[in-house]
């Protein structure tokens, strides 16, 4: 028989057994391991004979079913210094001599050269088969690659034929190198009109040092710079472009790679703007002259109006009939309510065109609480709604009084408005370690959740209707927007809380002490 070692060099398998050998159970094709008189042969690298091979020890490593051995004879297979087989004989009669060792050593030899052959030859087969599988993956990757290179150059030149703005490419001195087909759009000439020349001779004279002095910034940075100039048209007028671009070195040699943009549209459009600009502040100016003077206008007559009325409810009340003292108060109270709308008024527009002057002083608030409740209790009385106050003596903060005070009466003007008959207004105040509280609760018609968002909001009036819904629901809706924007500008805050309709409301004014 002829073995081959398995590639673990542990284990052998044959290859080729003598068809006219004496019938073995062990199935040939089973790897078998190494050991006794194989493991002495690849040990030793020397043929083996043993003649009486039954009376040793080797014999209890042969598997069951083996064919009795009574002399056997091993001659390894070497290849490269290395055992990589076995030549065995066995079953010679009288048992091998010296001279039968040295010939099955040479056939091992020439064995050993056929192996080698045949490995050699199948490994080439096989490295063969494995470089064509290669060849063939590599080709169809080339091929895929090719395909894609191609689909990605049509979508890069598809983007540079779609895109309104110019690409060029050009020489350091500004010599074109390349430039895309769409500077046709913008002065008239076809890119290859223009390869070869120096975009510079198309800069407008004006234009050609702030050109000249950036370029040069770009050569020295090498960072992108840009500039907006007017480049000459075939027909020799000048469109406005804004150009950007950037040195790039490729192979230690500087390009210089743009992007130019027609400007023409935006020129109009800002030709457009500053015209528009400067019309918008034409009818500012022309703004604030008519409120001046509305303000004015209607604030005098109101003011005689208010101090008329005021004198003869004060001077002549006892005097008047009762039709007469409640047309005089009617005057009163229409006239307080125009001049308040007309205060409101000139405030929101002050407050949006940030004309609104400060005056910060420290202030003690009782006074002014007080003096708003004394200025709207007319109005209270007339609804039947009562104010009560819960206050210390002093309460001291820094704010603007005047502004303050409109924060105050809107709130409580708003309270009283949304109060029904018989209802209360409670006012209360406490200072905290860092923040006062002015809390003006009522007993009125409450909020819902879809009402609170609109409170503060400019004109954001709140229109209520129905059964017991005896609010007082005129004016334009600026109060709780003024109040609001006034107590920001304070770095305060205003809170709301209501539990629903007809569950009263809760204005707190929160005034931070530093």
């Amino acid at each position: 028989y002829v073995a081959v070692l398995n590639p673990s060099k542990k284990e052998y398998h044959k290859i080729f057994v003598n068809p006219r050998s004496l019938t073995c159970e062990v199935d040939p094709d089973l790897p078998m391991p190494i050991r006794g008189m194989l493991a002495k042969v690849m040990k030793s690298k020397k043929t083996l004979s043993q003649n009486d091979f039954s009376n040793t020890d080797w014999i209890n490593f042969l598997p069951k079913g083996h064919i009795p051995l009574k002399n056997v004879l091993i001659a390894p297979l070497i290849i490269n210094d290395e055992v990589n087989g076995f030549m065995g004989l066995t079953g010679r009669e009288g048992g091998f001599t010296d001279e039968e060792a040295r010939v099955v050593t040479a056939f091992a030899e020439l064995a050993s050269i056929s192996l080698f052959n045949s490995q050699t030859l199948e490994a080439l087969e096989k490295s063969e088969q494995k470089y064509k599988i290669l060849s063939n993956i590599l080709e169809q990757k080339v091929e895929e690659r090719t395909i894609e290179l191609k689909e990605s150059e049509e979508k890069v030149q598809n983007m540079i034929t779609n895109i309104s703005d110019v690409l060029l490419e050009s020489e350091p001195s500004g010599i074109l190198t390349y430039i895309s087909p769409q500077i046709k759009n913008i002065n008239g000439y076809q890119s290859e009109e223009l390869i070869g020349l120096n975009f510079m001779d198309f800069v407008h004279i004006e234009d050609i040092n702030s050109f000249k002095e950036t370029a040069d910034k770009a050569l020295k940075t090498q960072k992108s710079v840009s500039i907006e100039c007017r480049l000459k048209h075939k027909k020799g007028y000048f469109v406005p472009i804004s150009a950007r671009w950037s040195l790039v070195e490729i192979n230690n040699e500087l390009k210089v790679f743009g992007l130019i943009s027609d400007n023409t549209e935006r020129k109009k459009i800002d030709d457009m703007i500053k015209r528009e600009v400067k019309q918008l502040k034409e009818l500012d100016q022309i703004r604030n002259a008519l409120v001046t003077r509305i303000s004015h206008e209607l604030n005098t007559p109101l003011i005689s109006i208010l101090n008329g009325s005021q004198y003869l409810l004060d001077s002549y009340s006892e005097k008047m009939s009762d039709e007469v003292e409640n047309i005089v108060k009617i005057i009163y109270q229409g006239g307080y309510r125009l001049k308040e709308m007309v205060d409101n008024l000139i405030t929101a527009y002050e407050i949006e065109t940030e004309q609104i002057i400060f005056n910060i002083k420290r202030e003690n608030l009782i006074p002014i609480i007080k003096e708003c409740v004394e200025g709207l209790i007319f109005q209270a009385e007339k609804r039947k709604v009562f104010i009560n106050l819960e206050l210390p003596t002093e309460l001291n903060t820094d704010v603007d009084k005047r502004m303050i005070k409109k924060v105050i009466l809107n709130l409580l003007s708003n309270a009283i408005k949304n109060t029904q008959p018989k209802g209360n207004i409670y006012i209360k105040s406490f200072e905290h370690h860092n923040f006062l509280d002015i809390i003006i609760r009522d007993t009125g018609v409450g909020l819902t959740e879809k009402e609170k968002p609109t409170l503060f909001k400019k004109f954001g009036k709140i229109e209520r209707y129905g059964k017991g819904m005896d609010v007082d629901i005129e004016g334009p809706g600026l109060g709780l927007y003024i109040a609001n924007e006034i107590v920001k500008l304070h770095v305060g805050e205003i809170l709301v809380k209501s539990k629903g309709r007809n569950k009263g409301s809760t204005f707190t004014l929160r005034l931070f002490l530093n």
